[in-house]
């Protein structure tokens, strides 16, 4: 179990992956995998309530539908 912690992100650090877009546009799948699991990840060492929990997930979804967008954009 402590293993597993070792590896919890912070909030701020949780954020901070979010922002990163590059990697998000070189890998939109795997980037908003790494965020749902980061995120139920801070919720079941309860360190997000379940609202705060809730807004990371609508976050990750809309980062995965800019990464698409962009994507497509390029492709234009």
């Amino acid at each position: 179990m402590l293993a597993q912690q070792a590896n919890l992100l912070t909030l701020p650090e949780w954020y901070h992956l979010l922002q990163d877009t590059d990697a998000l546009i070189q890998e939109p799948t795997k980037r908003h995998r790494e965020l749902l699991h980061h995120a139920y990840a801070l919720r079941d060492a309860h360190s997000v309530d379940a609202g705060t929990l809730a807004e990371m997930l609508e976050l990750a979804d809309e980062a995965l539908m800019y990464a698409h967008q962009a994507t497509e954009a390029e492709n234009w």
